[in-house]
């Protein structure tokens, strides 16, 4: 039977223990090529009282590599459970691989985190009882 090879990630995500701020988000990134594509502040939802969710910040490269930093601890809304953290960052693969794996290593070291495939997050299913 032929061996499986693992495709690495072209998504990733990543719950900090720190909440850098956007300055410094911003700044580490600008220097990888990166701009500030859309951001928005933080929103509190007084009518429901749902948990606020922390501002957003989303920056791409000249070959579309993404990078979202959620700044602020990101509430589970549907069950999931959630490592204790303090911000979180998404990064998703553009055109050049290279540079996904650039800002993979520049940012996991700057601020001291580890990079989590999403789908390896997934439980399985539980079976139904008849």
């Amino acid at each position: 039977m032929p061996q499986q090879t693992r495709q690495p990630a072209s998504d990733l995500h990543a719950f900090c223990a720190t909440c850098p701020s956007p300055q410094e988000v911003s700044a580490l990134l600008a220097t990888l090529g990166f701009h500030l594509e859309f951001q928005m502040e933080e929103q509190r939802d007084h009518q429901y009282e749902l948990p606020p969710l922390p501002a957003q910040f989303h920056f791409t490269d000249a070959c579309s590599t993404e990078v979202l930093y959620l700044a602020g601890r990101d509430t589970s809304l549907e069950g999931e459970a959630y490592p204790c953290h303090a911000s979180r960052f998404w990064l998703y693969v553009g055109a050049d691989p290279q540079a996904f794996q650039r800002a993979r290593s520049t940012l996991a070291l700057a601020f001291q985190f580890t990079w989590r495939d999403p789908s390896e997050d997934t439980v399985p299913a539980q079976a139904e009882v008849a």
